[in-house]
């Protein structure tokens, strides 16, 4: 046996960086919300070089403008741009995931589709991790023979996880006889002892409920979940969530776990029906700091004074997410983090 398990290390750990893609695909980004959405890539960017450095995704070295550059230049961690084609922005999905056997950074990937075959095309975003090992010189850590996306897992860096039903087996995704198979593959890949399946997410979510806008945790033996009104449509699914996860902590740590909540912003409905997904779990970490998405409602504040009554040491930072959210998603699904 390895005297150097895989461990996939919690995203409060130092980092090396955070990784993003740059979005250019005119199917999603096009008129007045291209425009909005490269601003907003321009400011989150100059955000987080703030803090540590930025690895960014472009199509090709042409793409960026003289001025976006100048923007993200005279920065304490200047951006890196790398030309490697992608298809999507959601790299959280779809980009490698930093393993750690020892101090050596591994890669490892699972098998992605766009969430069950939904939003093609995904070659290129499938092909994202091998890529990035490649190019920088990464070995490649045992894989997921699976269909699985990074937005789907969370972990606390101490042998648990989390995750959901839906984005394991479904509708062209992993064959529901797959199961076992699955989480044994996750677990393997992660360095995980316990993996907690809740039965779905939040109503409305195109990735068929990922974990990442239910519950994350804050430290090793302490998890934020979402709420909602009992009346709503998530209300009450939160509620049992939120009495699972408590359970699944306190069989590790004992009475000293707990479950904090956080009320969800109103989740907006656009004319055709189609329910915006936000919540303020699709918070991001950097060295030192905390960003969370704002969505320009009351909520905020109570977002705001919880991650600095847990973290009292960072530098808490909300940004306007109302432009990114009309996709599907927000800081979390769109970054991926590499720890140091």
């Amino acid at each position: 046996m390895s005297t150097n398990p895989v461990n996939y290390p919690a995203e409060w750990e130092p980092q090396a960086a955070t990784w993003l893609s740059f979005p250019h695909n005119k199917q999603n980004w096009y008129g007045k919300r291209r425009e909005m959405i490269r601003r907003f890539y321009v400011d989150l960017i100059r955000l987080i070089s703030e803090f540590q450095p930025v690895n960014v995704l472009v199509p090709n070295r042409k793409f960026l403008s003289f001025e976006e550059k100048y923007a993200m230049a005279d920065r304490p961690f200047p951006a890196s741009f790398i030309d490697l084609k992608t298809d999507d922005i959601w790299i959280r999905d779809y980009g490698p995931f930093f393993v750690k056997k020892g101090k050596q950074t591994l890669v490892s990937q699972t098998v992605f589709n766009a969430w069950g075959q939904k939003f093609p095309p995904w070659k290129n975003d499938n092909l994202v991790p091998e890529r990035i090992a490649k190019m920088f010189g990464y070995k490649l850590a045992k894989s997921v023979p699976y269909i699985f996306e990074g937005g789907a897992i969370e972990v606390n860096g101490d042998g648990l996880g989390m995750t959901t039903l839906d984005c394991l087996v479904g509708n062209h995704r992993n064959e529901p006889s797959d199961l076992g198979k699955v989480i044994k593959a996750l677990c393997g890949a992660f360095g995980l002892k316990a993996l907690l399946v809740l039965p779905k997410g939040l109503v409305g979510d195109h990735t068929d409920g990922h974990i990442d806008n239910v519950a994350r945790f804050v430290a090793k033996d302490r998890v934020v979940i979402a709420s909602a009104s009992p009346k709503s449509a998530n209300g009450k699914y939160l509620e049992e969530a939120r009495a699972a996860i408590l359970e699944f902590l306190q069989l590790h740590y004992g009475k000293k776990a707990c479950v904090d909540t956080l009320p969800l912003p109103p989740q907006r409905k656009l004319p055709d029906g189609q329910i915006l997904p936000a919540s303020y779990m699709n918070f991001i970490y950097v060295n030192g700091g905390l960003i969370y998405p704002k969505y320009k409602c009351a909520n905020d504040k109570v977002a705001q004074k919880y991650f600095e009554s847990v973290y009292p040491k960072r530098k808490v930072i909300g940004i306007d997410c109302r432009t990114v959210i009309e996709e599907g998603g927000s800081l979390h699904c769109m970054s991926k983090h590499e720890s140091l």
